[in-house]
């Protein structure tokens, strides 16, 4: 059985609390990134901010230089033990409606798994099966040859 440790972010940019929408946004496009942790001068998990947020913000006309990451952000950490089925994971996010959980072991945050980790596990899975069956086919005809060859 997969678990989310075999398909999980194991490098986690977290956001300081109290950087400003618009760092935030730099950071997002320096680090190619759509969500991050946000945490305390303590390094304890305060919530998750992602691009959707930053957006709605954007939307409202708000300062981006003076408003700080907490204040759009979602305050609850929504997170899954590193050594739950990827089934879980995924019932994990569409329960909660997000995109992205923060994964932990032993209630430390140890990585992130996103959607876009379940669409490289699809991809490589299917590439997987592409080659199995290419195998498969090359096997057989390598065994017709030799059928042939013993007559």
């Amino acid at each position: 059985m997969r678990t989310v440790r075999d398909i999980m972010t194991p490098t986690v940019v977290t956001i300081h609390r109290d950087k400003s929408v618009s760092e935030v946004e730099g950071l997002f496009v320096d680090r190619k990134i759509s969500g991050a942790p946000l945490v305390d001068d303590d390094g304890t998990l305060t919530g998750f901010i992602s691009k959707s947020d930053v957006n709605r913000f954007d939307f409202t006309g708000g300062d981006p230089y003076s408003t700080k990451a907490w204040e759009i952000a979602h305050p609850k950490v929504i997170a899954v033990d590193v050594s739950a089925s990827i089934e879980e994971a995924a019932r994990r996010m569409l329960d909660e409606e997000v995109h992205r959980l923060v994964v932990t072991d032993a209630k430390q945050m140890v990585g992130v798994v996103s959607a876009l980790d379940f669409v490289r596990l699809i991809a490589e899975e299917s590439r997987s099966e592409e080659h199995t069956s290419e195998l498969q086919s090359h096997v057989r005809i390598s065994y017709a040859v030799f059928c042939l060859k013993k007559k």
